[in-house]
């Protein structure tokens, strides 16, 4: 008789079998419950070229509902807009911070350009003179035109960070140039210069007042005559240089802000209307006004969010009245609404989904089974590889002494 361990080989085999389905079933409902435990994976929709991102605007990335019987999957944040600040030539433009930073010491001449905007370029202008002579420095140069104005200050170098920065606070930023020049060696050399020329001009005093000649005298005269100019040319250089290097030099110019167009938002819902559950996308371009923009949602379901393009899901059946408003930093406020239709699936679609449902369990059965027959049929090989000899041996018969 066909057994193994007492049990027979037929039996054995289709005990595997049924173990290998029942494991299958349990792998395929384990699979199916963790699915449904993990919830709506998040989605990131890119912004497409010509859809007025926000720039500036303050949003919640969370991407949750805020309303009291909000779900934490059903309102997603698919796009946000950063703020950036621009050259005058459209390219992108380091920080104002970066106009701030410390004033060189030794032999270096500092010189920064600024340029911002301001609603009176004319008062502003003056309001950087003003910072000018508060701290000790003056005005190299000033003028007005009809819609911008240019003032050139020094203000001294230890004083040329706080000063930058109450510039700044004037207008808004528009670009920025900051140069430094060490001329350490040229003001030692024009040093080196002056004490020369000084040691000639000595030289030839002595010489003058012990000259017996007339045409001597005229000769150590007009020598004398151009070493005074070079010495009174390399003191001006060095006084100039001195100045460059102990006053910092800050070109300001100053044009004037346009006045904004008004605020405006335009709410694009897609799709608008559908079967339970309902995914919609919602965009809010918003055009005008100041920057940066503040948008909030009322999905018209209990749920709110912030941010420019949502996703929301409906999940039941109804008219829902969607209103979005946008607040920007003068504090105007636009409002726009939209009507989101939602209808109960019908039966055939109901039927579908439930066949769905049924395949996918079958199929996560086939695939179940597939994987406990991998980890089982291994295991039972060897087991029965260890047990058959054993069971044999035990059935020897065993022979009588005569």
């Amino acid at each position: 008789m066909n057994r193994l361990g007492g049990v027979k080989r037929r039996q054995a085999l289709l005990g595997l079998a049924a173990a290998i389905v029942a494991g299958g079933f349990v792998v395929a409902l384990v699979n199916m419950g963790a699915g449904l435990t993990a919830g709506p994976a998040y989605q990131t929709l890119p912004v497409a070229s010509g859809s007025n991102p926000v720039l500036g605007s303050t949003y919640n990335l969370g991407g949750h509902g805020v309303g009291p019987d909000s779900s934490p999957y059903q309102t997603e944040v698919v796009s946000t807009a950063e703020t950036l600040t621009t050259t005058s030539g459209g390219g992108p433009a380091a920080p104002p911070s970066n106009a701030t930073q410390g004033s060189p010491g030794g032999a270096i001449e500092l010189s920064t350009s600024l340029t911002i905007s301001a609603p009176h370029p004319e008062e502003t202008a003056s309001a950087v003179s003003a910072l000018a002579y508060s701290v000790g420095g003056y005005v190299a140069y000033q003028s007005t035109y009809n819609s911008s104005a240019y003032v050139a200050i020094r203000v001294p170098a230890a004083d040329y960070r706080a000063v930058m920065g109450q510039v700044e606070a004037l207008g808004s930023f528009v670009s920025l140039t900051t140069n430094s020049n060490d001329v350490t060696v040229q003001y030692t050399d024009l040093n080196a210069t002056l004490t020369s020329l000084q040691t000639e001009r000595g030289a030839l005093l002595r010489l003058l007042n012990e000259s017996s000649s007339i045409n001597g005298t005229l000769a150590i005269e007009s020598q004398l005559q151009q070493v005074n100019q070079q010495i009174n040319e390399v003191e001006s250089q060095i006084l100039q240089t001195r100045t460059l290097i102990d006053f910092a030099t800050i070109y300001v110019t100053v044009g004037q802000t346009s006045a904004p167009s008004a605020l405006s938002v335009t709410l694009v819902v897609t799709p608008d209307n559908g079967t339970s559950p309902l995914s919609v996308t919602f965009n809010a371009v918003v055009k005008g006004g100041s920057q940066p923009y503040v948008v909030n949602y009322n999905f018209g379901d209990g749920d709110a969010a912030q941010g420019q393009i949502l996703i929301h899901t409906y999940y039941e059946p109804g008219d829902y009245k969607v209103l979005v408003s946008v607040t920007d930093q003068n504090g105007t406020v636009v409002e726009r609404g939209a009507t989101v239709k939602v209808s109960a699936p019908s039966i055939g679609s109901g039927l579908s989904a439930f066949m769905g449902t049924v395949g996918g369990l079958l199929v996560g059965v086939v695939e179940g089974i597939v994987e406990v027959a991998v980890v089982a049929l291994p295991i039972a090989a060897v087991g029965a590889a260890i047990l058959i000899p054993l069971r044999r041996r035990n059935q020897k018969p065993v022979r009588q002494s005569q």
